[in-house]
């Protein structure tokens, strides 16, 4: 919505002006710029009648309108005095219209014309009331537009085609309804928006098209209610958004395009509205928005297909949807989520290789499968992550899984957190080396072999309960075994009425050691007496362990 606060008032002067470069001008006109009540600036501009200049572009001169105040220009009016066809290409040669003032009630009118010769610029001019209108217009060479000003109702380059040069609007004001690069295509040139300010207009690139040049908008202002991305075809230069102030607006880059050049959003700013880069082409492209801040409207990447996409140092702060279709590498190590972050698949597969979320913090849900998004492969696969970096990131998930109720899956990550811990301990231990090394390797076969191998740090009931009837089995073997070759047997304090075997013995003996009931009709003698007492302490552990499995099971 076109909402400036400034106005201009021109006062024609019939009198000559010469300017430094020898051009003179038959009258002038005073140009002032007011803001509010205060006066902002004042200039005297050379004030060629329309007549004149649409003699010149007959006559196929070289046009410099340069520090001149043009009213009502109009090629479509030209075509029409002269009996053209709408879409005659009319030949503007070595345009110069730099500081100028264009101005008109209807239209300032550029379409269906060809800037020939060398650059072409517009550079520091100003655009004043109605429709500014460069459609169908064509440029080979480079075109300036820096630090120019657009105070109309739309600004129009649909279908525009620039060839080699340069196409330049750094530092330009667009301050209109609508600003409409439909279906414009750019050629091999760089393409400049550097710091361009688009206030609160609607803008709208939509189907454009950039061949071999850069493409920058670092450090542009948007704070209309549209930004219209989709669909367009970025070349093999870089595309660079570092820094810009998206505001409030919807914004959209779905079905877009991109192919060999870098593609930066870093540091840039994107306000409540939605953000969209749905069904988007990336590329085999590093896709940066390093330090980028996204407001509470959705954030979206559904269907998208890229190399490497860089959220770090983020703050996500509403509902981000992570479904791609492709991904080699989703970093969003450091951000801070604070609504929704959905990676779980629905109708399509999400085809993600690594997801890293080193240090991570999570103040909303996360919503992912741990099967179908391979979710320990996505952790396990960062090449880069230390293992204690990977222990945290899957204790994340097992807390994400635990607030989501999904307790299958959070004990699955439990194991994984425990285990990457464990070897996390083990490796700065061996780093120590000597009996730092030693304890460190002790300390981690204990944990492997009680913790995690017999009951899966007590995520899995039947499996303690399987390693307790191994263990209660191992040392009545023990008992069966021992007595062939040291002093150790086993004594019925009552005379053994029952006349058991060895085997017989040594099993009783073993389960009533194990659960610790001692009925005292059987004991040790010689040295199984230190193996029972082992037995006894292994017993009480296993079935302590167990008894936590099972109510951590029961309770949830």
């Amino acid at each position: 919505m076109k909402q400036t606060t400034l106005r201009f008032e021109v006062q024609m002067i019939q009198e000559a002006i010469e300017f430094e470069d020898g051009r003179q001008f038959d009258r002038m006109a005073n140009v002032e710029k007011w803001k509010d009540n205060v006066k902002v600036s004042s200039a005297r501009m050379g004030a060629p009648t329309i007549e004149e200049i649409y003699l010149q572009i007959e006559r196929g001169e070289e046009i410099n309108l340069s520090q001149c105040y043009i009213k009502d220009f109009s090629l479509s009016t030209y075509r029409k005095n002269k009996g053209y066809a709408d879409d005659y290409i009319v030949e503007l040669n070595s345009f110069q219209a730099s500081q100028s003032f264009f101005e008109s009630e209807t239209a300032t009118d550029f379409s269906y014309c060809n800037f020939k010769g060398r650059v072409s610029s517009f550079a520091q001019s100003t655009f004043n009331k109605a429709r500014v209108n460069f459609n169908h217009s064509h440029c080979a060479a480079s075109l300036n537009f820096n630090r120019a000003e657009f105070y109309a109702e739309e600004v129009s380059f649909k279908f525009a085609e620039f060839e080699e040069g340069d196409v330049r609007f750094s530092a330009s004001i667009f301050d209109c309804e609508n600003v409409l690069f439909v279906n414009t295509r750019f050629g091999e040139g760089n393409v400049n928006f550097r710091q361009a300010d688009f206030k609160w207009s609607n803008v709208n690139f939509q189907y454009s098209s950039f061949d071999l040049g850069d493409v920058s908008f670092d450090k542009a202002i948007f704070k209309g209610e549209s930004l219209d991305f989709r669909k367009i075809e970025f070349g093999t230069g870089k595309a660079e958004f570092r820094r810009v102030d998206f505001g409030n607006g919807n914004i959209n880059f779905s079905e877009s395009e991109f192919k060999e050049g870098r593609i930066n959003f870093r540091h840039s700013i994107f306000g409540d509205g939605e953000k969209k880069f749905e069904m988007v082409a990336f590329g085999n492209n590093q896709v940066s928005f390093d330090g980028a801040k996204f407001g509470n409207g959705l954030l979206s990447f559904k269907g998208s297909s890229f190399d490497e996409l860089i959220l770090t140092d983020c703050l996500l702060a509403g509902h981000c949807d992570f479904r791609v279709e492709r991904g080699n590498l989703l970093d969003l190590s450091y951000s801070i989520v604070r609504d929704i972050l959905d990676l779980k698949a629905g109708d399509h597969p999400v085809t993600l290789k690594t997801w890293k979320f080193d240090g991570l913090k999570n103040m909303g849900k996360i919503f992912i499968s741990w099967e179908e998004n391979r979710a320990y492969d996505l952790i396990d696969s960062q090449k880069d992550s230390s293992l204690a970096a990977k222990a945290s990131q899957f204790n994340l998930l097992k807390e994400s899984f635990h607030q989501n109720g999904k307790y299958n899956s959070e004990d699955k990550a439990y194991v994984a957190f425990k285990r990457f811990e464990m070897r996390a301990h083990l490796h700065n231990g061996l780093d120590r080396k000597g009996i730092r090394a030693l304890r460190a390797r002790f300390f981690y076969g204990f944990q492997w072999l009680i913790f995690d191998k017999a009951g899966l740090f007590a995520t899995a009931p039947m499996r303690v309960f399987t390693s307790m009837l191994f263990v209660l089995s191992f040392f009545a073997l023990l008992y069966i075994i021992l007595p062939h070759f040291v002093h150790a047997e086993i004594v019925s304090s009552v005379g053994d009425p029952d006349r058991l075997n060895i085997v017989e013995k040594s099993f009783y003996h073993s389960a009533i050691t194990f659960f610790t009931i001692g009925y005292g009709d059987y004991y040790p003698s010689g040295h199984v007496r230190w193996l029972s007492a082992v037995e006894g302490w292994a017993g009480v552990f296993l079935m302590s362990y167990f008894t936590v499995a099972f109510v951590r099971k029961i309770l949830r």
